[in-house]
């Protein structure tokens, strides 16, 4: 009886500290927002000759002594926490005031930037009005955004999704699905999908040159 009441006092202590530790990380990226560590760095996209045809936006949270904190220290307690809605919104309007900014000089004017937006923030009933209504407040060409969709959300409701990407499609807003092959949607799903680009996982290409199947199914993609 003893030792299951130290098992049990254990057990709700080992729970407490990680609640009071989610607890704080949930209260610093909210000051992040707040504090502006969040920042936008650019990768550059490139075509098959080499030149530059647009980028990616990748987030990154500044440390307040100096330095930036990994993605993957912050971004999965800010999808614990339900803050990725509110920190994908930021990043929409940091991208658009970006295209607004290259929209001015003659060498950048024709660039895509593209967007990573997570399931929560997509699966908002007002998502396909705030990124039109953002796109409007800078009067922008909404071919110039391109949001890339992870494979993971094929594991919500797929016949929303495809309803939204049509409706992004229709306004001219280039779709991309991200991490194709990680296991979460099939090869039928890209008949359905309304999408322009599909970003192959990089285990795929990475183990492309010894592994008979991932070629066999890369050549099955590239078919498609």
């Amino acid at each position: 009886a003893i030792s299951s009441v130290l098992l049990l006092c254990g057990g709700i202590y080992v729970m407490q500290l990680k609640f009071a530790l989610n607890l704080d990380r949930t209260r610093g990226i909210k000051a992040a927002l707040t504090n502006r560590e969040f920042e936008l760095f650019y990768q550059p996209q490139v075509d098959e000759t080499g030149r530059t045809t647009g980028a990616e936006a990748l987030l990154r949270r500044r440390r307040p002594g100096g330095g930036y904190i990994a993605p993957a220290d912050f971004i999965p307690a800010a999808e614990q926490a339900g803050l990725m809605p509110l920190i994908g919104d930021w990043v929409l309007g940091e991208a658009c005031r970006t295209l607004a900014f290259w929209r001015e000089d003659e060498e950048t004017r024709h660039l895509k930037l593209s967007v990573n937006v997570s399931v929560d923030q997509f699966m908002r009933p007002g998502f396909v009005d705030t990124v039109m209504a953002r796109l409007a407040a800078h009067e922008l060409d909404p071919p110039r955004l391109k949001l890339e969709l992870t494979e993971s959300m094929m594991a919500s409701d797929v016949d929303a999704i495809v309803e939204k990407m049509r409706a992004l499609r229709a306004a001219g807003i280039t779709i991309s699905l991200d991490d194709f092959g990680t296991g979460y949607s099939s090869l039928s799903h890209l008949r359905r999908l309304p999408i322009h680009e599909i970003k192959i996982d990089r285990s795929f290409v990475q183990e492309a040159p010894d592994s008979k199947r991932n070629r066999i199914l890369l050549k099955s993609i590239f078919d498609i």
